[in-house]
């Protein structure tokens, strides 16, 4: 297969949102250009890079070829169908995004590849976004939790929760009230949230 129909085919999706995507810092005068400032030669990488050299520093030039090398390397694999459960296929989705990736393949990129080396700050970064946040979807958080444990530690998780059903269900049953907030009262009288609670000492649950 010719490089060059895979790289024009590459280059005139993705040159543009590149270019205007750089910072100051990558061109060579300190200040920021447009993708409409800039000639460009695409009639071959080499030539492309040549005159992408009038403008942009080597930095930004080397993120360009692995961006192209890391294309050129998934078109001639193949590409393979990956089912995902919709809450991991919205937290890659969101990772994508942070780190500025133009497609979910790519995103993969940069976690794994070694031609994104150069991304190592910006991923960590948004693991650490990503981490921080909120998780929206209880199923990501038990099978992330329960992942790290073995066999004889998720039985008991599967115990706890058993455990705080029937407890939950129980006091359900005997609550009268129905002002104030009778459902975080009862949480707070949970034996085993109180239990529990000592033994995280002062990086308490927040309650809701």
């Amino acid at each position: 297969m010719k490089e060059e129909p895979i790289w024009n085919d590459w280059l005139s999706k993705n040159i543009e949102k590149f270019i205007n995507g750089l910072t100051k810092n990558d061109f060579i005068n300190g200040e920021i250009l447009n993708y409409s400032d800039i000639e460009i030669d695409r009639s071959t990488p080499k030539n492309t890079y040549t005159s992408l050299r009038n403008y942009i520093n080597q930095d930004a030039i080397k993120s360009l070829q692995n961006r192209f090398r890391a294309h050129k390397h998934r078109q001639k694999t193949g590409i393979k169908n990956l089912q995902l459960k919709e809450s991991y296929l919205s937290l890659l989705d969101k990772f994508k995004n942070l780190v500025g990736a133009e497609t979910l393949e790519e995103a993969l990129d940069f976690l794994l590849s070694p031609d994104y080396r150069d991304y190592e700050y910006d991923v960590e970064q948004a693991k650490e976004k990503l981490a921080s946040d909120n998780f929206n979807s209880t199923e990501v958080m038990i099978e992330s939790f329960a992942k790290r444990l073995k066999n004889y530690d998720r039985e008991r998780l599967l115990l706890i929760v058993e455990l705080a059903f029937n407890e939950g269900w129980e006091s359900a049953k005997k609550s009268k009230r129905r002002t104030g907030s009778p459902r975080k009262e009862a949480f707070n009288q949970s034996d085993l949230y109180n239990r529990l609670l000592p033994l995280l000492g002062e990086n308490k649950l927040d309650n809701k």
